[in-house]
């Protein structure tokens, strides 16, 4: 019997040896599949490329059978083992992302957790309203209408923006801005009280002091400078005749103030009516004396500078020319003689276009 015992524990060892082998050899081999299966570049769907958007917890399997199904990857599970054997501890990123061509799983994952996603170049021209700048954004998919209403009458929480201003209106600084789909409108605003506050001219607090202005005064008449004329070398001589007549103690009487007043009120109808000049609110300069509350509009740059540096003229009234030019005059009469002029070619442009 004990013969018999040994016997067979001599044979049970290299079995035991060999089994224990084999088992190590699969597992290499399965292994090796894997690392193959995940570094295999694979491409499943149609046409260039793909763009997939990832929302915010989403979980890593639902994404990766997406990404499964849009033909990005061969099969999710190769993007779990990716995500758990090569990028252990990481997770994976909303936002929108674009896979252009074959791609292994290692590839996919890697871009997921690094947060490659893809980025717009959105350019806000100078001049636009914040509900301009609002509609620009949203009508493209960067946050939502509401969210930027929202936020533009709490002007207090943002960087860049002067203390008092009653909304971000003439702080959403007109450039081009890079954004993603997962950025928020707070961000997105964020990003452009900023560049306010880092391009304004490095001067430009002090110069408005200077002029017995705030950094909120002088914004709010380069506000008014840029919406009334669109020609730089008028904009300091604009700048001069407001404030000669702020000096002064005279009204504005700045159209575009209007405007935005019947704008706030939803009653603007495209023209601006003589009989809406009278109307009673803070920001018609035909009625209140002095700059409006805050500005009207996103000045640009030169008008900044020039609402701080403006030139040094006697003008205290301007009409346009009818060319995009504007007509200036020291007195009353000359005013009025030069707005005959204006609308004498008004109405003879409009008798050129009803002839034959």
């Amino acid at each position: 019997m004990k013969r018999t015992a040994a016997i067979h524990k001599r044979h049970l060892v290299p079995l035991l040896v060999w089994v224990v082998l084999f088992g190590l050899l699969a597992g290499a081999v399965g292994a090796g599949l894997l690392l193959f299966g995940v570094r295999a570049p694979y491409k499943g769907y149609e046409g260039d490329e793909v763009i997939v958007s990832i929302a915010p917890r989403t979980p890593s399997a639902a994404v990766f059978a997406r990404l499964e199904e849009l033909g990005v990857l061969r099969d999710w599970r190769l993007g779990m083992v990716a995500l758990k054997v090569l990028h252990r501890g990481k997770t994976l990123k909303a936002g929108e992302y674009r896979f252009a061509g074959p791609r292994a799983p290692d590839q996919v994952v890697m871009s997921l957790v690094a947060g490659d996603v893809v980025t717009y170049r959105i350019t806000v021209p100078e001049g636009f309203t914040a509900d301009e700048v609002f509609s620009l954004f949203s009508s493209q998919g960067f946050a939502a209408q509401r969210d930027y209403e929202f936020l533009f009458t709490r002007p207090a929480e943002f960087e860049g923006v002067p203390a008092g201003a009653p909304t971000l209106e003439g702080f959403l600084f007109p450039d081009t801005y890079t954004v993603t789909r997962s950025m928020t409108a707070r961000e997105i605003l964020s990003a452009m009280t900023r560049q306010f506050a880092r391009r304004a001219p490095p001067d430009f607090a002090e110069k408005a002091k200077a002029m017995n202005l705030g950094v909120l005064e002088a914004t709010t008449l380069a506000s008014l400078v840029e919406k009334e004329t669109a020609i730089p070398a008028e904009r300091p001589i604009v700048a001069g005749v407001y404030r000669n007549r702020l000096r002064a103690g005279m009204l504005l009487q700045c159209d575009p103030t209007t405007i935005y007043a019947l704008k706030r009120l939803g009653l603007w109808r495209g023209t601006l009516a003589r009989s809406e000049l009278t109307l009673d609110e803070p920001y018609n300069t035909y009625v209140r004396t002095g700059l409006p509350p805050g500005p009207i509009c996103n000045p640009g740059l030169a008008s900044l500078r020039a609402a701080v540096s403006p030139a040094d003229v006697d003008y205290r009234y301007f009409v346009a020319a009818g060319d995009g030019s504007h007509l200036f005059s020291r007195d009353y009469e000359d005013q009025q003689r030069n707005a005959a002029r204006y609308h004498e070619a008004k109405r003879a442009a409009r008798e050129d276009r009803a002839s034959p």
